[in-house]
């Protein structure tokens, strides 16, 4: 008996560090949570649907090349830290400079085309909002800070400023606003955050100066790039039915559209919040043997199958209540989108927790086919759904795509994962 309680007592120390670690990354998504149904649906009513639509538009486009110039490489930072914490000083530099110098470019790139397409209006908007392009660079202090898991530091520093950037967007509102100063939000928003995320590194610093290396920048670009393209794939999925809405049925279905679904996606922080304080913890599994590691990722297909379920059924059955209290008569017909879309939470959890494994075995060109496959699916169904279903017919191929990309593409090139997979939806172990 004491030896099972010795046991494990061991493994609760061991795991310790990580419970806390998720537990401020579960808070701080927590707190947004709040104050993003709060003050974001508040926006949203107050913009009404159409001119909502317009802004939610352009967050459409700053999203996607926020992807990428973040060029795909946080799993693999936080891996070599954890690996090697003396080369830290040079792995962080040499993404800091490297992020700065993508979000220079993207947002070169996108006001240009935004201009070309969409004209002056959409433009201006989106260089005000596309400030957050370049400030994210500095978000690299939470890789640093994630991987000694001390992402408490980082709660404190980002709560801080999305609160005051919270208070702001208000003050706009009871001030009546124009949509122009919404937009500029975005970026003073990553602003405050990049100064919030420097003071707080100021108290837990790297052993030696950051400084950036061409080498180590070659090594993560040839590592990071399938999990760009990858990235970039799943914020095309993601994103392209608000695109398609936008030029098929107007900006006040993309309004209606892009309010409902804030509903559905901001249930996405949890797998990704467990997934990454989960990580350090797989990976000295998979140091121990094949045996533990894979029993280990057996219980966390379970854990996310669950938390999956739970999303899924709760916020359906609710969906009609939800948009009716929050969003108001305007935005009722988001109630059916709503009931749909939600039901992507469920694969999406067990392809984070797929995630883990993918990093471990070093298949990066996995996760590249995987999310292919689900554009491929989701640029398909939404061509021919959403002509005849409108917004419904988007709801039902983001569906579709995240089963494709999660699950349906293991069945083929991954089949162990998959029975895993299968399996935890039933809650089999």
């Amino acid at each position: 008996m004491l030896i099972i309680l010795k046991k494990k007592l061991n493994l609760s120390i061991e795991i310790k560090k990580i419970i806390t670690n998720a537990g401020w990354l579960l808070f701080d998504k927590f707190i947004r949570l709040i104050l993003g149904l709060l003050v974001g649906v508040w926006v949203a009513r107050y913009l009404g649907p159409e001119v909502y639509g317009q802004l939610a538009y352009v967050i459409t486009l700053i999203t996607f090349f926020q992807v990428v110039s973040l060029l795909g490489m946080d799993t693999i930072l936080v891996r070599d830290i954890a690996h090697d914490k003396e080369a830290a000083n040079q792995i962080l530099g040499t993404a800091l400079v490297m992020r700065f110098c993508a979000g220079l470019l993207c947002l070169f790139i996108l006001v240009s085309c935004v201009g070309y397409f969409n004209g002056t209006k959409f433009a201006i908007l989106t260089l005000l909002a596309g400030g957050s392009l370049i400030f994210q660079c500095v978000d690299t202090i939470d890789i640093w800070f994630q991987s000694q898991s001390q992402s408490k530091r980082t709660v404190i520093a980002k709560l801080s400023s999305y609160s005051v950037t919270n208070l702001i967007r208000i003050v706009l509102i009871l001030c009546h606003a124009p949509l122009w100063c919404f937009a500029l939000l975005l970026s003073v928003d990553a602003l405050l955050s990049a100064f919030a995320l420097s003071y707080a590194y100021k108290t837990f610093k790297t052993s030696q100066q950051w400084r950036a290396k061409v080498t180590r920048s070659k090594s993560l670009l040839m590592e990071s790039w399938p999990f760009l393209i990858s990235a970039i794939s799943i914020i095309l999925y993601m994103r392209i039915d608000q695109i398609m809405i936008k030029n098929i049925l107007g900006e006040k279905s993309l309004g209606i559209y892009a309010a409902a679904l804030q509903f559905s996606t901001l249930w996405n922080f949890i797998p990704l919040t467990l997934s990454v304080s989960l990580a350090p913890y797989i990976a000295r599994k998979k140091k121990e043997s094949e045996e533990v590691y894979y029993k280990a990722l057996k219980q966390i297909f379970l854990i996310f199958a669950a938390v999956g379920w739970s999303i899924t059924l709760a916020v359906s059955i609710l969906s009609h209540f939800i948009i009716g209290l929050m969003l108001g008569h305007s935005y009722i017909d988001g109630s059916q989108i709503l009931s749909i879309h939600v039901a992507t939470n469920l694969f999406i959890c067990l392809g984070v927790a797929q995630s883990l494994w993918i990093v471990n075995e070093r298949k990066g060109s996995f996760m590249l086919y995987k999310s292919l496959t689900g554009l491929i699916v989701c640029g398909v169904a939404n061509f021919i759904l959403i002509p005849y279903y409108g917004m419904k017919g988007a709801a039902i191929s983001a569906v579709l795509s995240q089963i494709a990309a999660s699950m349906l593409f293991n069945l083929f090139f991954a089949r162990k994962i998959f029975l895993m997979q299968l399996r935890s939806l039933c809650f089999l172990r």
